[in-house]
């Protein structure tokens, strides 16, 4: 049975709707923050899943693999849980910390 994906839409400043997967909920100084991630599709619009023999050339880069997000999960008046944009120095924190989470099984 495979394991369903939870997925989170986000709208960015211009009003655009985005869904990403929601890869991750780690706990960090008494909040709640989301790990989203953005598929894996190629910076050049290659329509099949980028290969190192891709045309593009652009795996040589490391935009091929998609993009991760972080937001902190928050709730709103009704109770829905909303992504709320963190600022660069809570990032700065938390980089680290997402990493050794997701990639804590990879060694």
């Amino acid at each position: 049975m495979e394991k369903e994906i939870k997925t989170a839409t986000v709208v960015d400043e211009n009003g655009e709707e985005f869904e990403l997967a929601v890869i991750k909920e780690i706990e960090y100084k008494d909040k709640k923050y989301a790990v989203l991630y953005e598929g894996d599709s190629c910076e050049c619009d290659f329509d099949e899943e980028c290969e190192e023999d891709c045309e593009c050339g652009c795996h040589e880069d490391d935009d091929c693999g998609g993009n991760i997000y972080i937001f902190e999960l928050a709730k709103d008046e009704q109770g829905n849980e909303v992504y709320n944009e963190i600022d660069e120095e809570m990032m700065e924190e938390l980089i680290p910390i997402v990493e050794k989470e997701l990639y804590l099984n990879e060694e």
